[in-house]
């Protein structure tokens, strides 16, 4: 009996597990449990009973279970700490004396820029007598000025004076006074433009490191001086963060919230923007000061702590005049901007250890945990109020260091260097990706720079003229020496000087004459962007422009439809619930929060947020803060949970009887295929995890139910989710005790505002790093164990649908091939391609939209309606965007008739392989 009893405990232990985890785990119980089996039935009337016998062989049975758990667990650490170390910088080993001395030099700029420019050190008081200087005034001659002059630099090719003592001094004195007011007028504006400085000194910290190497390690190459460079910079940025953390956790006037806020503000003489809150303006000033308009409440720094004062009729919303204002934000921030340029520039100081076309993947990793920095960045700036100058910072930081670092690079390698190293990562981009994806990374390119391109070549023709005209004899040649126009080649890239001269075809209006072959009148443009523009005619305009579109639709739909409205829809939502008791407003958000999760461009994070901010502030009186907070995160994961499965059962099985659905997804893709290994696995892997919290909510639930994967495991595996939503629910409710407050109208929690902002940082870092975790082991999956991936067969129904759909697919290709196309259909696309970028640019530079947040009232911020919420200009990006997506159907709607044609007239065509020119 004692045997029976035994085995069936082994064999529910053994069921439980392989639930758990992977079959693959549990090899020698499974044998072992087999193989006892196997004895018991042949022994059963041969032996007497043994229970010592069998418990010492039940508890080996266990412990195998455990060892090869802890295995697996081990081995699951054990690649986190291979992907961790990934993508830490590699750092030069260094003597002490080298390492400490190179640091000092590091730390320099760095301590200039914290004392003078932070609120850590004096930064407050600067920018404001900045602000209040004569000097000021004079910011826009100063600002022509150096138009001018840079003008003058680049259509003379002053960059090119070389030949005489004269040039070389005119030239380094024309460069230094350019350097110089620019550096004036960043610091001039630097109320205005807030991220000017830290942007600038982006730009300065190579330029003194390569002085720094000139002056005092002039017996090095520059390259082994820039290789020492990883781990002092690294230091640095360590202790740039510790010293912050410190100084921020040592203080209330350190924190970063509602009164500090406002007094940064102030400090820092920023303006009060009174246009959407005319009510908060203070008492009328006297004539001679008619010009300075107050605010209705005031901050009493009498008192051990900084308050705010609202006297009767002085709302407490009325600090949003200064939303506006990012300059305080970045001068409390500072010394994490910092941090950040510093790692930038450490990581790319790692990568000249080796050669630089060996070092892709090392490359790739950066990139994408650069990205993850700054999305972590951008998420804490928008929930602190100051995402309006945030957004602009970290673009404008991230070009200012990738141009920091092209100044080490033109300072170690020669322009043939430079140009054989581009060339060759071309081709491998170009190879390991097609040109068809490609496609993808230049339509973003033209989306993101059309109007700076637009400047460019404009700025070409005018130099070209002056080359053309001859009057200054330092100038580089109209046109390549032996330059033969009718001998165009396709060069597939952007080349620049020193590389091979072989141009793409190109058209006749940039050609002088298309018969002279060794003309210095030859073409409007410069030699240099007329490479460029050769390259760009021999693109697939017509795709790389539809791929533009996209981008600027996706943008649009992303950055105004989906967040704008999400927060708007969810504030209206927290407002109706004031007066519903816990329960319902648990059944109401629970109910509400399935329907946003069904539509496939709403994220969880809102949802959780909201879930965050409504319980607790109905359940704090009966559970406490604590237990409220729990509450809301066990019903986010409720909801999460028979979301992810409606998603999966209800529309990913339904849709998976649909051809063109499965295709749709790419369903025979090694992508795909490296997902289905991973998410078909038993238990709670690292990577099935990672995809399953990293990965949007919609499409991952929905592709799962496509693959038709298993409810449980997806389930199971979705669990950790939690570890997500908690803090997400913790910042929600923050984000409403930040809003209470006290009979005075100061906060009730001051410390509030900058927990919130530390919690939803956490959040962002678990649910970005989720996401590179996902990206890392699909990766790992494809490479490591391709054998797996090639023996999933192919859905034949999909293979077969790919197949006919591939003639159609060349045949559009065949007649959107710009020669062919005709006039109207170009015009249309253009129009398009015009119409949302204008709309994108409007979005990101213009005031286009009244801030809402979820805890902003409709009623109060919008006038109650949610068409206030446009602006004038915010309408005008509406009608833009449903233009351009209009003149998008005509295109394809033509492109679609002409390939339908060229089908059914038997007379297809391949692809010129060449371009469409």
């Amino acid at each position: 009996m004692n045997n029976v009893q035994d085995e069936e405990a082994v064999g529910l232990l053994q069921a439980v597990s392989s639930s758990l985890f992977s079959a693959s785990l549990f090899p020698t119980a499974t044998t072992r449990s087999t193989a006892k089996a196997d004895t018991t039935k042949s022994d059963k009337n041969n032996k007497p009973n043994d229970d010592d016998d069998d418990d010492d062989e039940d508890a080996a049975i266990v412990g195998d279970i455990a060892s090869n758990v802890t295995l697996q667990v081990g081995s699951e650490v054990a690649a986190l700490k291979n992907m961790v170390e990934s993508v830490l910088p590699k750092v030069e080993p260094l003597p002490w004396p080298t390492f400490f001395c190179l640091s000092v030099w590091c730390a320099i700029p760095a301590i200039v820029y914290i004392l003078l420019f932070t609120q850590m050190g004096f930064g407050e008081y600067i920018y404001y007598d900045i602000s209040h200087s004569q000097f000021a005034d004079y910011t826009p001659i100063f600002v022509g000025t150096l138009s001018l002059l840079a003008f003058f630099f680049y259509i003379l090719d002053m960059d090119q004076w070389n030949e005489t003592a004269v040039g070389i001094v005119f030239r380094f004195l024309t460069a230094a006074t350019m350097f110089c007011i620019l550096l004036l007028i960043v610091v001039l504006i630097s109320n205005e433009v807030p991220f000017g400085i830290i942007t600038f000194f982006a730009l300065i910290n190579p330029l003194w490191l390569l002085a720094v190497k000139n002056a005092f390690y002039g017996e090095r190459t520059t390259r082994t001086f820039v290789s020492w460079l990883g781990a002092p910079l690294v230091c640095i940025s360590c202790l740039l963060m510790l010293s912050f953390i410190v100084w921020a956790s040592a203080d209330y006037c350190n924190e970063w919230n509602t009164v500090m806020k406002v007094d940064s503000a102030e400090q820092t003489g920023c303006v009060a923007d009174f246009d959407d809150y005319p009510k908060c303006k203070g008492n009328a000033t006297t004539a001679a000061d008619s010009s300075t308009v107050t605010t209705c409440f005031s901050l009493d720094h009498s008192s051990e702590h900084p308050e705010l004062i609202f006297p009767e009729g002085c709302d407490t919303s009325c600090v949003k005049v200064y939303d506006s204002c990012s300059n305080g934000f970045i001068l409390w921030a500072g010394p994490v901007l910092l941090c950040l340029s510093t790692v930038f520039l450490s990581f790319f100081c790692t990568f000249l250890r080796i050669e630089i076309s060996a070092d892709e993947k090392e490359v790739s990793r950066f990139s994408k945990l650069w990205i993850f920095v700054l999305i972590i960045m951008w998420a804490s700036a928008s929930l602190s109020g100051a995402a309006s100058g945030i957004s602009y910072l970290l673009v404008t930081l991230t070009v200012a260091n990738i141009i920091g670092a092209g100044i080490l690079l033109y300072a170690i390698f020669s322009a043939q260097e430079l140009e054989q190293s581009k060339d060759m990562a071309f081709s491998r981009i170009k190879e390991k990706y097609g040109d068809g994806n490609l496609n993808i990374a230049r339509g973003l390119f033209v989306a993101a720079f059309s109007p700076l391109l637009l400047a460019y070549f404009c700025l070409s023709a005018v130099n070209q003229l002056v080359r053309r005209v001859g009057i200054n004899p330092c100038s580089e040649p109209a046109s390549d020496v032996g330059e033969d126009p009718n001998n165009y080649n396709n060069a597939g890239f952007v080349t620049a000087r020193g590389a091979d001269r072989n141009l793409v075809s190109m058209k006749s209006w940039y050609q002088s004459d298309a018969t002279t072959t060794n003309d210095n009148d030859n073409g409007v443009l410069t030699v240099r962007a007329k490479r460029h523009f050769g390259t760009m005619m021999n693109w697939y305009r017509a795709k790389v422009l539809t791929y533009a579109i996209y981008w600027g639709i996706l943008f649009i739909v992303f950055q105004v439809l989906v967040a704008k409205l999400t927060s708007v829809f969810l504030s209206w939502m927290i407002e109706q619930m004031a007066g519903f008791g816990l329960i319902a407003v648990s059944g109401i958000m629970a109910g509400v929060g399935v329907l946003m999760f069904l539509l496939p461009p709403v994220p969880g994070l809102p949802v959780y947020l909201s879930l965050g901010i409504v319980i607790p502030a109905k359940g704090h009186e009966i559970l406490g803060w604590p237990g409220a907070i729990l509450y809301s995160s066990g019903v986010g994961l409720v909801l999460k949970l028979f979301s992810s499965a409606l998603q999966q059962k209800g529309i990913g099985e339904n849709l998976s009887h649909i051809v063109k659905v499965r295709q749709f997804v790419n369903i025979n893709s090694k992508l795909m295929k490296s997902m289905r290994l991973e998410l078909g696995s038993g238990g709670l892997s690292v990577a099935k995890v990672a995809i399953l919290i990293g990965g949007p909510d919609w499409p991952t639930s929905v592709l799962c139910g496509i693959m038709r994967l298993s409810l449980f495991q997806i389930m199971l595996g979705t669990l950790p989710v939690l570890f997500l939503i908690l803090p997400t629910c913790l910042t929600g409710a923050l984000l409403y005790m930040a809003s209470l407050d006290n009979e005075h109208g100061n906060p009730e929690f001051p410390w509030a505002d900058t927990a919130s902002t530390l919690v939803f940082s956490a959040t962002a870092m678990v649910q970005l790093g989720a996401l590179l975790v996902a990206t890392y082991y699909i990766e790992r999956t494809a490479d490591t164990r391709a054998d797996e991936v090639g023996a999933i067969e192919d859905d034949k129904e999909v293979k077969e649908a790919d197949e006919k759909d591939e003639l159609m697919r060349k045949c559009y290709e065949t007649v959107t091939q710009w020669n062919v196309i005709p006039l109207w259909p170009k015009v249309a696309l253009i129009l398009s391609h015009v119409s949302i970028t204008t709309s994108c640019y409007m979005v990101q530079f213009g005031t286009c939209f009244v801030e809402h947040d979820l805890t902003d009232s409709i009623d109060e911020n919008l006038g109650g309606s949610v068409a206030n919420l446009f602006l004038p200009l915010g309408w005008v990006v509406i009608a833009l965007f449903i233009a351009s997506m209009i003149l998008l159907g005509i295109f394809s709607s033509w492109g679609t008739r002409q390939a339908k044609k060229l089908v059914e007239s038997g007379n297809a065509e391949p692809l010129d392989p060449q371009g469409d020119l």
